[in-house]
């Protein structure tokens, strides 16, 4: 197999992914070290990454080689900026002026950030990923639960307002511990959860969605291509690009993805949602009392 090309702004989650198909069965043991602890799991030494592996320190250098990298210090080098750019926040992220006090209108830097954040998302996407999390989702034998962030929970309540009208069995949960605890009290085999983390990540999000699945149920994360820390216990893994305009992260890809949610859970849904909706027209079609 010809090494795989680094290109910028690339994760090494991102590559690891790309070459699953093409690696050894020690190698994957490699990989899914490295995901499991993403990216702290990358900055220790070859040796203790091949501890904890189970596997052989040839096998972490040939795997480093796949990836494109000249040596295990590169990869490490990529993995300490990436390590920087999870934790980075607004203060970190905000626009020095430009050198002539020039200022690109407004309109025309959405335009170009979001615009560009939308399409490369969209393209880069697993299908599969998307096909999988469509079937969990659009299986009525499962309820669905869904949640995250303080910022992120608009697009988990925005799903589940869509998912409300298409199916039954759809819950929403606000940002608050107490309430995803209470939550956890119903969630098993046929739970589907449905569980939206950014950079920062946040760890109540995380823990929920790891006691879901130690209960049996199963994760459709929504999160950035670094890689929320519940990646390795998720299901289906979607990622987006969250690089907008300074200083904040843009969560307009991960919205298309929602939408893209959407319409393949109608498509799956066949005649009994068209039932379904019609119904829901008469109700609100009801002259007020």
């Amino acid at each position: 197999m010809a090494a795989i090309t680094t290109r910028p702004r690339t994760t090494v989650a991102e590559l690891l992914r790309a070459c699953r198909a093409d690696l050894t069965p020690s190698e994957l043991l490699v990989a899914q070290a490295l995901l499991a602890d993403y990216p702290a799991a990358g900055l220790q030494t070859v040796a203790g990454l091949a501890s904890t592996a189970g596997v052989s320190a040839p096998t972490v250098v040939r795997l480093v080689a796949k990836l494109g990298f000249p040596g295990f210090a590169t990869l490490q080098q990529r993995l300490r900026a990436e390590l920087s750019a999870r934790s980075a926040g607004p203060v970190e992220l905000y626009p020095e002026p430009g050198p002539d006090g020039a200022v690109t209108p407004l309109l025309r830097r959405c335009q170009r950030t979001i615009g560009r954040a939308v399409t490369q998302s969209l393209r880069e996407l697993d299908p599969v990923e998307l096909d999988r999390a469509v079937a969990l989702i659009a299986d009525r034998d499962r309820e669905v639960v869904l949640t995250g962030g303080r910022v992120s929970s608009t697009h988990a309540e925005y799903l589940a307002r869509y998912l409300s009208l298409l199916r039954p069995g759809v819950r929403y949960l606000q940002p608050d511990r107490a309430v995803r605890d209470a939550a956890l009290l119903d969630v098993g085999r046929r739970s589907t959860l449905v569980v939206f983390d950014y950079r920062r990540y946040d760890d109540e999000v995380v823990e929920f969605g790891r006691e879901g699945v130690r209960r049996g149920g199963k994760v459709v994360l929504f999160t950035d291509r670094y890689l929320s820390p519940l990646a390795s216990s998720a299901t289906v893994l979607l990622t987006t690009v969250v690089e907008g305009p300074r200083p904040f992260l843009t969560l307009t890809p991960a919205l298309a993805v929602v939408e893209s949610i959407v319409l393949g859970v109608v498509e799956a849904s066949g005649p009994r949602l068209r039932r379904r909706l019609e119904s829901f027209d008469r109700l609100t079609a009801r002259e007020p009392r």
